[in-house]
Order: structure tokens, then C-alpha cells, then sequence
């Protein structure tokens, strides 16, 4: 079968499948022990680190291993910063979490950048379980008040893209590849808008500008929360 196109039945149906398959993992999750609770979040990040080696693994044996293979983007970088909060959660590791592999793992799935991946195949089930466990994971620990965090600590993620960034665009340049979306946005997503009004010069800029928009939208609720406890 061919690729889908964005909000077409078939992606509307993996919508409502993880939105249903969310929901079940939150209420399994909140009723469990502390210990189950530790069990299931390291689960996660062991299957979410088995899918991407098994895609690693895919993408060779079939010939089709290339420049853009590497897990750079950063929904790749969230597989680690997952596993490194479910064994030594810290500030900086639930900060990221949220303000980078939450958003960035839910706008892919909203607007996935795999619709050219044949319906049915191995990279497109791949693609949707892959984000699901990473929005799963992180929605989790909001749910039920584990992931410690405040608008204070955006300085971390900040760094992180500060250290991330200018490799990533460096190897885009030199390899023609697009990871974390740097050079060029998915067509038919928000980020076309910006390139299409702002054009390639100043794509980065209002996609800076847009990132810290998000992260203060995300952090709002948390300022409301607060103010009314006073």
C-alpha cells in the first residue's frame, strides 16, 4: 500500500487508537504501586530503545540505511533522556521531558513527517507505537504530579538545544538531511506557515520565537496553579 496523507481516515484511526490506548495506560498506571509505577516507566524506555535498534537493525538488512538513519531528531534524543529519568530522574531529565519530548512527540503524531512510509509496513506501525510510548511516558508522570518541574528551570532545555542544535545543523548542511526539522518544516504542518511567511533566513528565528511561545503556554497552567494557592 501507498503512504497516508495527514488527518486522512487511516491517521485519524491511530488518533483515536492512542488516545484510547492513553487513557488505559493512565488509569493502570495512577491504581498501581510505587513499584509498578518504576517497573512500567522503565519498560518503556526498554522497548522504546528495542524499537529503535530493531528499526536500526530494518533499515540496513533491507538496503535502506542512509544519512538520515541516525536517531538525530529530537524525538531520538528522547529515548535516552527517558531512560535517564526512569533510572536517575532529576530536574533537568523532567524538564526536557516536558518542555521538549512531550511537545515534539505529540506534534508528530499530529503531523507526522512518515506519510510516504507504506501503510502497514514496518516504519509506519514503527513511527506511530514509537511516538505513542513517548507521549505515554511523559503524560503519565504529569497525571499524577512525578514530574517536578517549574518555569525556572526552562534554562535547562534551553541549554540542552544551545549543546544539541549547532552539531545537528552542521550535519544537516554537510549530509543535505533535515533532522529536528532545522533547514526546512514538513509540508502541511505549522511549521510550513512559518516558513512560507518568514522564508529560509528567517525560518530558525520565528521557529525560536514559536519554541518559546510553547514553553510559556506550558508553563502557564502551572503560574494559574500557583497564584490561586497564595
Amino acid at each position: 500500500m501507498n503512504g497516508f496523507t495527514i488527518f486522512d481516515p487511516i491517521h485519524i484511526m491511530w488518533l483515536i487508537f492512542i488516545a484510547c490506548f492513553l487513557v488505559t495506560s493512565l488509569y493502570f498506571y495512577y491504581y498501581s504501586t510505587r513499584e509498578k509505577q518504576d517497573l512500567l516507566l522503565k519498560s518503556v524506555f526498554w522497548l522504546l530503545l528495542f524499537l529503535e535498534i530493531a528499526k536500526q537493525l530494518y533499515l540496513l538488512v533491507t538496503n535502506q540505511y542512509s544519512y538520515w538513519s541516525p536517531p538525530l531528531h529530537l524525538c531520538g534524543f528522547g529515548i535516552f533522556i527517558i531512560g535517564l529519568h526512569a533510572y536517575f530522574p532529576t530536574r533537568t531529565t523532567a524538564t526536557l521531558l516536558y518542555t521538549l519530548t512531550l511537545p515534539g512527540a505529540a506534534i508528530a503524531l499530529l503531523f507526522p513527517g512518515w506519510t510516504i512510509d507504506p501503510v502497514g509496513g514496518f516504519l509506519h506501525f514503527h513511527s506511530f507505537i514509537f511516538h505513542a510510548l513517548l507521549v505515554i511516558f511523559v503524560f503519565v508522570l504529569i497525571f499524577t504530579n512525578q514530574l517536578q518541574t517549574a518555569f525556572c528551570d526552562i534554562w535547562r532545555s534551553a541549554l540542552f538545544l544551545a549543546i544539541t542544535v549547532p552539531p545537528i545543523y552542521a550535519y544537516n548542511a554537510r549530509f543535505q538531511t533535515n533532522f529536528m526539522f532545522l533547514n526546512k518544516p514538513v509540508r502541511g504542518t505549522p511549521l510550513q506557515w512559518l516558513y512560507d511567511a518568514f522564508g529560509a533566513s528567517g525560518y530558525l528565528v520565528s521557529l525560536t520565537l514559536v519554541i518559546v511561545v510553547l514553553w510559556m503556554m506550558l508553563y502557564l497552567p502551572h503560574a494559574i496553579r500557583k497564584r490561586r494557592e497564595l
